[in-house]
């Protein structure tokens, strides 16, 4: 059986459009440390986010003046220990910080105004007398709670450069709740103990994220801004104290719609539990393996993990995040040989750690043969999106919306690849059609979510032949056309005339539809879908296109006996799909009102409308004296 390639991603930690920014107020403008070079440095790591729409103030004792203005903003990030500010500022910050804004504060933050209690108390550890600090160095930092919305799914930091703050006062018995720290090494000039790196507690109705990271001196290093771990912290700091979550997609994570059920999608990881899965040695899973808040972490040494199940063809989605310098990687298919498990593994890698690896082994690639085609490097402390297709001998990588490997196995180019690689004695390397999934352990803390799968498996008592016997039985052709089959390839070829169709006899609602479309004369063409016939012998209804016009609008809908639906004029990546010499492959699937079209993996149209319930198929060749359109091994899944 053959399984349908689809880029189907299920992206469950994008933003809604819709989304309202979170509107931040960075305060600034005094401060014993470069405050000239962080605060720009910390308005870039919220905006690069997405999520924030920052404001910043260099002269906070005039602009918190204006209350009004003050609590239009969702959170204040503080940058600031230079001279207090005076009434009414003060009073309206503590006012609308009791009243629900959130506040964030950054390193020496802490060290502002000795004396103000409230303000003090609102902190809650500050640098007061006692207080210091070791050398700059790098060093861990520990997330303690994984049941707070800024650390459930936060990786550990690893070898963090900063300056380490020790001995910060607990300031006026304030209550709060540390849920992240790390160890001040005496031999760096530290306490010997673990220090407080993320408090986090409530002022009234306002929340408090402090951090003690994030030390730049002028004219000194800047690397502790410059790590994406700092920047991660900040941003979950700081989202949470304006709304009280974070949205890195854990709500949703790991679920099936009953669409997605219908079409064939199971969980791979339950989001549970370690069901279905084994140590590599078939023994239960490591202790080092765990499930976090519907995550699975690799924690510490735990050994591979292998699926209990093997799988032929198949699609996987998975949503993976790195903690800095982890490599790991996820085989398929794979056999066992000796005392290995081997099989095509889809690299997982911080790319940003790892600067001297070749091409090959970078994230996302199938790792030492085939190197992932990436605009950019994949870093730590990020939720990516992930995709493998294995059908038949054709592999697919997919990371972040984006095909990155696109290979043949046995073929010209796979093999000569093969030989240059480590698997060169190994003439049979990824060959096997069927096989287990491993999770690979190599060191270093990872986390997998959503893993959905979609096998040839779940979708096998789905198919419908579309071929009745040796010839065009169940079809039936309307319009001047010439037709004819050869072996699993439907040819239509137009001399002049109308337009014609071959269509089949059965209607379908609930489907997936895929053909091969190659056009060996160019013209005009197209695939109906829903389709129905109006007066006995004109064809309505949705169509995909096969344009190979300089438009461009292949994989574009639409509507016989009306216009388009939906064009590609907006969608750049989607024209750019279809090649004008060579096959392309067609997917269609249909859903209740929602109808979606892919071509060579690429998503070209998403339409939720309901004008169309169920009809046929239809092979479109456009009236003309120009076309010659094959369709190869038409294949029908109806979805029950």
């Amino acid at each position: 059986m053959r399984l349908i390639a689809s880029a189907c991603f299920l992206a469950l930690t994008a933003l809604s459009a819709a989304q309202e920014p979170i509107k931040v107020l960075i305060v600034s403008g005094a401060n014993n440390h470069d405050w000239e070079w962080t605060t720009p440095s910390l308005n870039r790591i919220l905006n690069e986010s997405g999520r924030f729409q920052v404001e910043v103030t260099y002269e906070p004792a005039k602009d918190l003046e204006d209350l009004e203005r003050l609590q239009s903003f969702d959170a204040i990030l503080l940058d600031y220990n230079g001279p207090r500010w005076g009434e009414p500022a003060e009073s309206n910050f503590l006012n609308a910080v009791r009243s629900g804004l959130g506040v964030s504060v950054v390193h020496a933050a802490n060290n502002a105004f000795p004396g103000w209690e409230a303000y003090e108390a609102m902190v809650c550890h500050c640098w007061r007398q006692g207080t210091g600090h070791g050398r700059v160095h790098p060093f861990d930092v520990r997330m303690e709670v994984r049941d707070h919305p800024i650390t459930r799914t936060l990786p550990d930091l690893v070898a963090h450069p900063d300056e380490l703050y020790h001995r910060l006062v607990h300031m006026h018995d304030c209550g709060f709740e540390q849920i992240a720290s790390a160890f001040s090494d005496p031999k760096t000039g530290g306490s010997n103990a673990l220090e407080p790196m993320i408090v986090v507690r409530m002022e009234g109705k306002g929340r408090i994220f402090h951090t003690p990271l994030g030390h730049v001196w002028k004219g000194g290093s800047r690397e502790a801004h410059e790590d994406p771990q700092f920047a991660e912290v900040i941003r979950r700091g700081t989202e949470w104290a304006a709304t009280g979550d974070v949205l890195d997609g854990s709500a949703t994570a790991n679920s099936l719609s009953e669409a997605q059920r219908k079409a064939g999608w199971e969980l791979l990881f339950d989001g549970k539990s370690l069901a279905g899965w084994e140590s590599s040695d078939g023994k239960d899973p490591g202790a080092g393996w765990q499930v976090v808040n519907g995550n699975l972490r690799r924690a510490e040494a735990a050994g591979d993990l292998i699926s209990k199940r093997s799988f032929t063809d198949f699609e996987l989605e998975f949503e993976f995040q790195l903690a800095s310098g982890t490599n790991s990687g996820l085989k398929y298919r794979v056999q066992r040989e000796g005392k290995q498990w081997l099989g095509p593994e889809f690299q997982v890698l911080d790319d940003t750690a790892h600067p001297k690896e070749g091409a090959k082994h970078l994230c996302a690639s199938l790792y030492a043969v085939h190197a992932a085609n990436q605009a950019k490097p994949t870093g730590p402390l990020r939720w990516h999106q992930a995709r493998i297709v294995a059908q038949g001998n054709h592999l697919e990588h997919w990371i972040d919306n984006q095909r990155v490997v696109n290979t043949d196995v046995g073929s010209e180019t796979f093999e000569a690849a093969r030989q240059a690689s480590k698997f060169r004695g190994l003439n049979d390397f990824a060959k096997a059609k069927a096989g287990r999934f491993l999770i690979q352990d190599h060191g270093g803390e990872v986390w997998y979510r959503s893993m959905r799968l979609r096998s040839g498996e779940s979708l096998q008592d789905k198919q419908v032949n579309l071929f009745k016997g040796e010839g065009l039985e169940g079809w039936t052709p309307t319009g001047n056309a010439e037709w004819s089959r050869d072996g699993d390839t439907i040819i239509g070829k137009v001399d002049g005339g109308g337009q014609s169709f071959l269509r089949t006899n059965e209607t379908y609602q609930d489907f997936i539809f895929e053909a091969d479309v190659w056009l060996e004369v160019k013209g005009n063409s197209g695939i109906q879908f829903r389709s129905y016939l109006v007066d006995g012998r004109r064809v309505c209804g949705y169509q995909a296109e096969i344009d190979p016009s300089a438009r461009s609008w292949s994989g574009g809908i639409f509507s016989e006996c009306e216009n388009w639906i939906q064009n590609l004029k907006d969608n750049p990546r989607g024209r750019a799909a279809f090649q004008l010499d060579g096959w392309n492959r067609y997917r269609i699937e249909c859903l209740g009102d929602h109808s979606r079209i892919w071509v060579n993996g690429i998503p070209t149209a998403d339409l939720h409308d309901d004008r169309f319930k169920s009809g046929f198929i239809a092979l479109q060749v456009h009236n003309g004296r120009q076309g010659t359109i094959h369709w190869r091994n038409p294949r029908m899944y109806v979805l029950k």
